[in-house]
């Protein structure tokens, strides 16, 4: 017969009442977070692309959808909102139909190894992510051969794609370049635009050469406001182009890659076979569709408004604007007569994020959507009393 005695007894109670009160921790509701949240939506942020969303606001936005009815989940990253997403996309970008991926550098390294085909040199910038930021994968996983052209250069020109092109073809063993690719803003550049006009010569050029044509347009939208030209105007020149979903659209990840239906046909199994079939990824395709489709409009207000925040700051000498040459979201911001640490702890304060000053002084700053939260005078006012 099993028994128990006072002390374990004792024991019992004590653990039954600490269970009892994690118990009532666990059910007692915890602090409201609305202040929180109230924050940082109208906090003004010159960090990002985007908006930056906190997991509280990201969650929130998740929560509304779905309440909303408005999600479908998808399987294996096909079908529900993805599928939306993906039809959203080609029609802004002009393509046939596109494909959602996991991040921009599988993206930029579908595209080139399929475009590619048997004739396995790529011209790409020399200060292209393809080229510096994606571990080699090109080469290493699918043997290509990148060949960079234009160092510390955004525009590399018709006249030296030409001659690399007469250089590949004069070797003794054949060998063909099968792709050029452009990545258009450059990020290493500081963003700075591909000259359009090259662009369109090349383009015409690679198509008589039957050689295919690929966009990193991981910003493609962003330059698209800066530029006056459409997105679509843009890809018309490519026969592949790729855009994140998380720098502009707010997506906690993915990408989209458009082309033709014949080059889009069956590439989930070339996704997957990269390990990028993931199971689920309405939580990322529903945020980005949730932004893209009123992205142009609201960035076009939030530069109008930057626009008038550049001017108000002219006429104070503490400030200098510098807009970078061929340049599209980013810009120097000069500051004189304070601590340059101090100036940015102080609009911090006041819910005005910016990045660390530049080792050679100032900020590179960048314009958002978040320029829409504030209007430009009482943006100015806030930088001018952030000096003292």
């Amino acid at each position: 017969m099993f028994e128990i005695n006072r002390r374990d007894f004792v024991k019992i109670g004590g653990l039954a009442g600490i269970g009892g009160m994690l118990d009532a921790r666990m059910l007692s509701p915890k602090p409201s977070k609305t202040k929180d949240l109230r924050r940082m939506q109208k906090a003004v942020k010159f960090t990002r692309d985007g908006i930056d969303l906190s997991p509280l606001e990201y969650s929130r936005i998740l929560f509304e959808l779905a309440e909303a009815g408005t999600i479908e989940a998808d399987n294996y990253s096909r079908g529900g909102t993805v599928e939306e997403l993906e039809r959203t996309f080609a029609e802004m970008l002009g393509k046939e139909s596109a494909v959602f991926m996991p991040t921009g550098t599988l993206s930029n390294h579908i595209a080139l190894r399929k475009l590619a085909g048997e004739n396995k040199k790529v011209i790409v910038q020399s200060e292209s992510h393809i080229y510096n930021d994606s571990g080699d994968c090109a080469q290493i996983l699918s043997g290509l051969n990148l060949i960079p052209l234009a160092p510390q250069r955004a525009t590399f020109t018709l006249e030296e794609a030409k001659k690399t092109i007469r250089k590949v073809n004069s070797g003794r063993v054949l060998s063909r370049v099968g792709v050029i690719s452009i990545e258009i803003p450059v990020r290493r550049m500081r963003e700075e635009m591909f000259d359009f006009e090259e662009m369109k010569k090349i383009s015409a050029f690679a198509r008589g050469q039957g050689i295919k044509m690929h966009l990193d347009g991981a910003r493609l939208f962003i330059a698209s406001v800066h530029s006056g030209i459409a997105p679509s105007e843009f890809a018309a020149e490519f026969d592949t182009v790729y855009t994140s979903l998380y720098k502009a659209f707010n997506a906690a990840s993915g990408a989209i890659l458009a082309g033709t239906k014949e080059f889009t046909k069956d590439l989930f199994h070339l996704r997957r076979m990269f390990g990028g079939g993931m199971p689920q990824v309405w939580p990322f395709a529903a945020v980005a569709l949730h932004y893209a489709r009123s992205f142009l409009e609201d960035y076009s207000s939030a530069l109008k408004r930057a626009e008038r925040f550049f001017k108000l700051m002219g006429k104070n000498e503490a400030f200098r604007i510098e807009k970078l040459p061929h340049g599209t979201n980013i810009f120097k911001l000069h500051v004189k007569g304070t601590d340059l640490q101090t100036f940015r702890h102080r609009l911090q304060q006041k819910n005005i994020h910016i990045p660390p000053p530049a080792k050679e002084g100032g900020f590179f700053m960048k314009t958002n959507v978040t320029l829409n939260r504030i209007s430009p005078e009482e943006l100015a006012k806030a930088f001018v009393d952030a000096l003292h």
